[in-house]
């Protein structure tokens, strides 16, 4: 079947693109190197995922991982609505020809060697190929990209992807960053809603993405990488309209000379003016970041904490040199450090020893490891007027909880895990302001395997969660002004 032998029909709508009935990975093999390893892993996630009705195809084999295999697409029987390409260039055509026979309604390229070539040869085929897809109704993922990750469909492009649906939406133009992402974020508590790697977007786009995830009720945070855009005016239009209605993370690509040379040789985009980029960010409220660490840590904040209702941050811990630290941290971050009311550190001075301890803010106590200490030292710093918000730092090191935890009829590593999460979650409903925890990194192994446990325990049971004091200011002074601004209070 060739393109002129093809009825054009309505291209497929994002909705089926993203809830597909079907799905079959096209030139996947029982190798387990190279290119054929990581066809393999698509295979392999979307089997993990749950996909229902999944279709590997090779003509070389009658089975794949317990599942049968086809020789060509249009041996399928039933409908297949989703493809997954993983076969050279040289034989893209003629999978194309098939997809549109068989009435597919997405193909996602994960075959490369394209535009981003450099190779005007190689762009035309691009181009040719594209036209060919969408005139006959098809969208078009890529080329050159990782394409979808779905929870709830059972899409994914990296075996080990949380199978949990989420409430995140990424759309980013880097496969290794979307990987980097899912899986940073996953032992911080973020679950995704989709996951869009596009690559070369000789089809689907960041822009049209953006308009799709600002309406999805599936979608209440949206982050997104991005290393240059083929429209300007319409990028625009589409991050305006999103970052109206929800939070937008953005980091962008190419903001050096060097980064942008490096653009143009992995995605075939033109980079565009730092300055610029920055400008239109703060011009439609856009949350702009610097790495994919620091969007974990933002789009954390605000995945897990209400807004606060001002600036004022309470540091409740132990360590005076971390909690100059942290008052440094929050200062030059933009939030305040402010002292507590004279009648607040009262009430705390009544259980907290004098020596080696304040309770001006930051709040310098051992009260981790003192179960009532703990929860009223949160109750009271968090109910004070001039404090919307409270961040508890602290370190899971064994050697001072098993010290401390001896009086509690002998020492129990889950005890420490246990009762750290409950003083925390009753301060936090006695406080009613956001509590933010930083947990720092411990001093021995066990500290590091008890520190993995409760960091989860924390984020299941929903307080953001970050590794050092710096990281948790900057984002939450980022979640701040997002609310400011989007209420008018600031320029």
């Amino acid at each position: 079947m060739t393109t002129e032998d093809t009825i054009s029909r309505p291209s497929a709508s994002l909705d089926e693109i993203f809830h597909p009935r079907s799905v079959a990975v096209v030139g996947v093999s029982k190798a387990v190197k190279g290119f054929s390893g990581v066809s393999l892993g698509f295979l392999l996630a979307c089997k993990e995922a749950g996909c229902e009705n999944l279709y590997p195809v090779n003509p070389k084999y009658d089975e794949i991982e317990g599942l049968r295999c086809y020789p060509g697409v249009r041996d399928i029987p039933g409908p297949v609505d989703h493809v997954i390409s993983c076969v050279p260039v040289r034989v893209v055509d003629a999978l194309v020809d098939d997809c549109i026979a068989k009435g597919v309604r997405s193909i996602h390229f994960f075959t490369a060697g394209f535009t981003e070539t450099g190779d005007e040869e190689m762009a035309a085929m691009e181009r040719r190929l594209i036209a060919k897809v969408t005139a006959a109704g098809i969208r078009a993922i890529g080329p050159n990209c990782m394409g979808l990750y779905v929870p709830g469909s059972g899409l994914a492009f990296m075996p080990g992807s949380p199978v949990e649906r989420g409430a995140v939406g990424f759309v980013s133009q880097s496969g290794g960053n979307a990987g980097d992402m899912i899986f940073t974020s996953a032992v911080r508590g973020i679950r995704y809603s989709k996951v869009v790697s596009y690559g070369n977007a000789a089809d689907l786009g960041e822009s049209e993405l953006l308009d799709y995830l600002a309406g999805d009720p599936e979608t209440e945070v949206i982050a997104t990488y991005v290393e240059g855009v083929r429209d300007g005016r319409r990028f625009f239009s589409a991050l305006k309209k999103a970052a109206a209605i929800k939070p937008v993370v953005i980091l962008k690509g190419g903001r050096t000379a060097a980064g942008t040379r490096a653009v143009m040789s992995h995605t075939a985009s033109l980079a565009g003016s730092a300055e610029v980029f920055a400008a239109l960010c703060r011009q439609v409220n856009a949350v702009s970041v610097n790495s994919v660490d620091e969007m974990v840590d933002v789009v954390t904040a605000f995945r897990f904490m209400a807004p606060p209702e001002g600036r004022g941050v309470a540091v409740v811990g132990g360590g005076g040199g971390f909690s100059v630290h942290a008052a440094d941290e929050i200062d030059e971050a933009g939030l305040e450090c402010p002292p507590l009311p004279a009648d607040v550190q009262a009430a705390l001075s009544e259980f907290t020893p004098a020596a080696g301890t304040s309770v001006r803010n930051p709040v310098d106590t051992m009260a981790t490891y003192d179960p009532p200490s703990l929860e009223r030292t949160i109750a009271l710093t968090g109910g004070a007027p001039n404090i919307h918000a409270v961040m508890f730092h602290a370190s899971v090191s064994l050697g001072a909880g098993r010290r401390a935890l001896r009086g509690m009829g002998g020492f129990n590593p889950e005890q420490l895990v246990d009762m750290v999460v409950d003083q925390v979650v009753r301060g936090r409903d006695a406080c009613g302001v956001p509590v933010v925890i930083v947990l720092r990194p411990p001093l021995d192994v066990e500290g590091m395997e008890r520190a993995s446990v409760l960091q989860e325990r924390l984020w299941r049971a929903g307080f953001p969660v970050f590794p050092s004091i710096p990281r948790a200011g900057n984002a939450i002074a980022k979640l701040v002004r997002w609310y400011e601004r989007r209420a008018g209070r600031t320029p």
